[in-house]
């Protein structure tokens, strides 16, 4: 661990990305050095998990202000708003976004069968195993052999899961009229590209616009126009992966232009939409 530590110190402020493909999907890796930045409330499709290596990661996650120093880790759901505070240090972290039927999948291996997705709800972990497990796997994923960058991973992520991963609860938010909550997200899903209005969600719903509103932001964390602007970030993301253009990345999501989706993409993500499009593949 404390090699690692060293090794991030004196890194600049930048983000760096990896791809890995496995089978049909993409993991993510990402080291971060982080200074002078607030990422707003966003949420990822994802699960994230981040190591720590320098400074402390200062966020909140289920409404809960939360640290995590260096030697933790930092985790989120799919889907959990969570934001992210920068001081004059910042922080250094390596990042994992895995997709959520990957640990799904692992989770089913792990406990006879269950279909139900892992959930990890205290956001910070104090655990030496799995830290230790996670470094190891950050040393050598550029450089290893497929079995080893895999096996690494696996006894991770594993752990991670069988440690610390609780079952998720179906339905665990507490929402007022989650029905409405669900009918409201699935409108702006469906018209993720188009300038949607209170009166869409009104005659898509029959709610009024005040009760489908309160009933959004109890379910999500977000009012609609700030949860739809990061559906189409998260909607654009996966078009850079898979080598649209920013530009036409940024018109089939609604975005007015290139410069407009790189502006929001940076202040969500810490990065620009060509650091993600520039990301080297790890065979």
């Amino acid at each position: 661990m404390a090699s690692l530590a060293e090794s991030e110190s004196r890194a600049e402020s930048h983000t760096r990305c990896w791809r890995i493909q496995d089978r049909d999907e993409v993991l993510w890796v990402r080291r971060a050095d982080v200074r002078h930045l607030a990422f707003p409330r966003h949420f990822h499709d994802d699960y994230t998990v981040g190591l720590v290596v320098r400074g402390a990661n200062r966020f909140v996650y289920r409404r809960r202000s939360l640290v995590a120093p260096a030697g933790t880790l930092c985790l989120a759901d799919p889907g959990e708003i969570h934001t992210g505070e920068a001081d004059l240090d910042g922080w250094t972290y390596w990042t994992l976004q895995i997709p959520a039927g990957m640990l799904t999948g692992l989770r089913g291996d792990l406990d006879e069968g269950s279909e139900a997705p892992p959930d990890f709800p205290v956001g910070v972990i104090e655990d030496p195993r799995a830290v230790a497990r996670l470094a190891a796997f950050f040393r050598i994923f550029r450089a290893a052999d497929p079995l080893e960058r895999e096996s690494r991973l696996l006894a991770a992520l594993g752990h991670l899961v069988q440690v610390h991963g609780a079952e998720r609860a179906r339905d665990r938010r507490h929402a007022v009229e989650p029905g409405l909550a669900r009918s409201v997200r699935d409108y702006l899903a469906d018209h993720l590209a188009e300038a949607v209005t209170l009166s869409d969600l009104e005659q898509a719903t029959g709610a009024g616009r005040y009760r489908l509103l309160r009933a959004f932001a109890r379910a999500y964390g977000l009012p609609p126009h700030a949860w739809l602007v990061q559906a189409r970030l998260e909607r654009a993301h996966a078009l850079i992966v898979h080598g649209v253009g920013i530009c036409v990345a940024a018109a089939e999501t609604g975005f007015a232009d290139q410069p407009h989706l790189t502006r929001l993409f940076k202040r969500a993500y810490g990065y620009t939409p060509g650091v993600l499009a520039r990301s080297p593949r790890i065979p």
